[in-house]
C-alpha cells in the first residue's frame, strides 16, 4: 500500500555468495540494530526492538534473488511490522474521511457551509503533512538506509 517500498538492485554475485555473506550480519540505523536473517526462503532484514518504547513504525525488508544476465537481481521489498502499522493507518482514514466530508460540503452544501468545508479541507491536509514528516524522518529514513546498506554489500 502506501508505506510499502520496493527496490530492485543488481549484482555480479551469485545467489548462493549474497546469501552466505548477508545472513547473519548486523546493522546499525540510528541507534536501533538490525538482523539479517534467512526465513522461508527469504532473507529477511528484521528490526530487534524488544527494549525500545520510543520507537513508532518500523520496516521489515524481504529480500528476494532472482538470476539475471550479468549475475543476480535483488528484489527488495521493505513494508512496516504488522505491530506498527495501526497508527499510521488510523491517521490516512482521517485524512481520508475528513477530505471526503470537505468535498461533500462543498458539493452539497449549496455554498451555506464553505468555511467548515475549508476548515476540513486545510485540516486534512496538514494532518497527512505531519505525518509524513514524521515517517520521512522515521520510517522511511530507515528503509533509505537500509537499502544503502545492502546497496553496500552485494
Amino acid at each position: 500500500m502506501i508505506f510499502r517500498r520496493f527496490y530492485t538492485i543488481q549484482s555480479t554475485k551469485s545467489t548462493e555468495e549474497l546469501r552466505n555473506s548477508l545472513v547473519g550480519q548486523h546493522l546499525k540505523v540510528h541507534v536501533l540494530d538490525f538482523e539479517v536473517k534467512e526465513l522461508n526462503g527469504d532473507v529477511k532484514i528484521i528490526p530487534h526492538a524488544e527494549d525500545e518504547d520510543h520507537i513508532y513504525t518500523l520496516p521489515i525488508t524481504r529480500l528476494r534473488f532472482g538470476k539475471s544476465n550479468k549475475g543476480t537481481s535483488i528484489k527488495m521489498v521493505s513494508k512496516p511490522r504488522r505491530i506498527d502499522i495501526g497508527g499510521p493507518y488510523l491517521v490516512m482514514f482521517f485524512v481520508v474521511f475528513s477530505l471526503l466530508a470537505g468535498i461533500m460540503i462543498f458539493m452539497f452544501g449549496q455554498g451555506k457551509y464553505n468555511n467548515t468545508g475549508f476548515i476540513l479541507l486545510g485540516l486534512s491536509v496538514l494532518v497527512f503533512a505531519l505525518l509524513w514528516f514524521r515517517l520521512e524522518m522515521g520510517y522511511f529514513d530507515y528503509i533509505r538506509k537500509i537499502r544503502n546498506w545492502v546497496k553496500e554489500h552485494v
